[in-house]
């Protein structure tokens, strides 16, 4: 039975999508090996994986490793520069467990730049997955450079990056090189429709939708009303950037009793004294099953991650996505430009534009067979048990003999 190695960010975002497609490869009888921080040990135990530690990138800056809380637009767009700038110190820690582990294949995001360097340097069958939303094209990384900084950083990772690969034997490489390579493979985690700018993905993205388990149906938590004279919502802002009182506060504000009622999630951060009274008609928590509600409300408000959003639309519930950084915000464009849902600025938010977004989108008769047409789409497209048999496919088609790893001191004589 085939070994796989798998590498993520230490974000519940990337890891949530991966971990039904090992649950499946581990049910199909595959060992499956998880590289990521020790934060997501029990997640990844909990679906058959065996975990292995994983250094967090090391913002550029920073004096600390290990905090992967809530990176802004600017930290994401200095994470290869960082990640190139620690690649002397992990890739041959990790090449060291992989030779150990002998995987047949690794499995990775290609936002982490080690597993894609190991691969490189050990000529190991390699499979990417991408649980974000953005364009074919990768962000160049090459000069001409907005700033004095960002090309000291290129510079440092420049020489980093060829220390390692001589190091091991290996022709040079480029920072602008390695993140413009592109696996045979890539496996996305929504389908091709939502993707923006969809024709530029060829052969070697497989678009297999969103990777969750439905799971059981839970009852609404509130009495039952079988009339249905209220609208229900959903209100989340994730996992990360979510200690907001205020806005939850609006959202008091925004949906009144008697119209409405309400589960909103609030995550581990914020004070709950902060928020004031709750009101009768909403029930807030600090996490709820998201499969469970989505299937139960009538709009969904949400920060826009890619997960959240396709949850949503596999359900068939509009959406007012209120993004918080770039790759969100790419995401409720194309909601938006799907007639999915609306986008509304955190700037903008107040409990009146939160009502209103809300009502245009169930007032809008073109709302309804908008969603039934992704939703149908979503529900074709694969989900986990598609991505884990392409990655047996694909191994099963890409054998790794075990004498090509050769000997860590001969590649470096």
């Amino acid at each position: 039975m085939p070994t796989f190695a798998f590498f993520n960010l230490p974000a519940r975002g990337h890891l949530n999508p991966t971990l039904p497609v090992v649950r499946q490869l581990v049910l199909g009888g595959a060992t499956v090996h998880y590289f990521v921080s020790e934060k997501y040990r029990q997640l990844v135990e909990s679906v058959g994986g065996r975990f292995n530690p994983l250094p967090a990138w090391k913002r550029l800056g920073d004096q600390n490793t290990g905090n992967f809380s809530a990176p802004d637009d600017r930290q994401i767009a200095l994470m290869p520069f960082a990640m190139a700038c620690q690649a002397t110190q992990v890739v041959p820690q990790l090449i060291g467990a992989l030779r150990a582990l002998k995987p047949d294949c690794l499995v990775y995001n290609p936002l982490n730049l080690w597993p894609r360097l190991a691969a490189r340097i050990m000529e190991i069958p390699a499979i990417g997955f991408r649980p974000f939303h953005g364009r074919r094209a990768h962000r160049r990384v090459a000069a001409p450079f907005p700033s004095e900084s960002l090309a000291r950083f290129a510079d440092a990772a420049n020489r980093e990056l060829g220390a390692l690969m001589s190091s091991f034997g290996k022709p040079l490489l480029t920072l602008e090189e390695l993140v413009s390579e592109v696996e045979e493979l890539t496996i996305v985690f929504l389908p091709k429709d939502f993707q923006r700018e969809g024709e530029a993905f060829d052969e070697h993205f497989l678009f297999v939708g969103p990777s969750f388990i439905e799971g059981e149906p839970e009852p609404w938590p509130f009495a039952p009303d079988n009339s249905r004279q209220h609208l229900r919502a959903y209100i989340s802002l994730g996992t990360l950037r979510n200690d907001d009182p205020e806005f939850y506060r609006a959202c008091f504000s925004a949906f009144k009793p008697v119209k409405w009622q309400a589960v909103m999630s609030v995550g581990e951060s914020v004070d709950l004294n902060s928020l004031g009274r709750t009101p009768a008609n909403f029930l807030v928590a600090r996490s709820v099953r998201q499969t469970a509600v989505l299937p139960q409300v009538d709009v969904f408000i949400t920060h826009g991650g890619l997960n959240s959003v396709m949850e949503s639309l596999y359900f068939g519930v509009p959406m007012v996505v209120i993004p918080s950084i770039n790759e969100q915000r790419s995401t409720a464009d194309r909601v938006k430009t799907l007639g999915c849902g609306t986008l509304l600025e955190r700037t903008a938010v107040t409990s009146d534009s939160l009502r209103q977004n809300a009502h245009a989108l169930l007032e809008n008769p073109a709302t309804k067979p908008r969603l039934v047409r992704m939703q149908q789409q979503i529900r074709a497209a694969g989900g986990y048990r598609r991505a884990a048999e392409a990655i047996v496919r694909y191994t099963q088609a890409h054998p790794f003999r075990e004498t090509e790893m050769g000997d860590p001191q001969a590649e470096r004589a």
